[in-house]
């Protein structure tokens, strides 16, 4: 009879364990979609002070609703890309930022990622805070369709010092360096989710 009390009690400890993992899994929540045109106007681009490159909202090479962002790269300039700083910044329990993206050209080109919390240095003269206190990483883009996945689990500032909070996450962008001339890429569906294996 003890035995089987035990085994009982055991059985309840592991059937609530695994109820509140599942209660923990949170669906994808989508962060820029391209749908509106407020979305296309909060968009901050940045290209060494340079914004005069299109930023257009099209029917091609979309994955979620009915429109992607086409955005055309300027020749010249350091890092141009796209800085997001209107959005729900709450990404908690999320482990994954993952882009939809189409590169048309024959070239695989590298998609570069900062993101900014409450903590990284924003300030008037500092737009996208300090480089060692926000999370930077990179991902590759091949010709065609691309799925572009970003760890956010655990990682923290360049320096090492703390992790990001994903709580209050202020801002973020998406950026190339090298890439060829008149380089243009699709984008759609801006989201955050869990890992597959949650």
């Amino acid at each position: 009879m003890k035995k089987l009390l035990l085994f009982v009690a055991a059985a309840a400890i592991v059937f609530a364990a695994g109820t509140a993992q599942a209660a923990k899994k949170l669906p994808p929540k989508v962060i820029v979609g391209f749908e509106t045109d407020q979305e296309f106007k909060d968009l901050y681009k940045e290209n060494n002070g340079n914004r005069e490159y299109p930023v257009e909202k099209s029917a091609e090479n979309v994955t979620q609703g009915k429109s992607s962002c086409k955005l055309t790269f300027p020749n010249d300039g350091d890092w141009p890309g796209l800085h997001f700083v209107k959005f729900d910044g709450n990404w908690e329990g999320y482990e994954m930022l993952k882009v939809d993206v189409f590169n048309p050209s024959t070239e695989i080109v590298a998609l570069n990622m900062s993101l900014c919390d409450k903590d990284s240095g924003i300030t008037k003269e500092a737009y996208f805070g300090e480089y060692n206190k926000r999370y930077n990483a990179s991902a590759i883009l091949k010709p065609g369709k691309n799925t572009v996945e970003f760890e956010l689990g655990g990682v923290t500032v360049e320096d090492k010092s703390r992790q990001i909070k994903l709580s209050d996450v202020k801002r973020f962008a998406l950026f190339v360096s090298s890439r060829p001339k008149d380089f243009t890429i699709f984008l759609d569906n801006v989201r955050v989710e869990q890992s597959e294996e949650q």
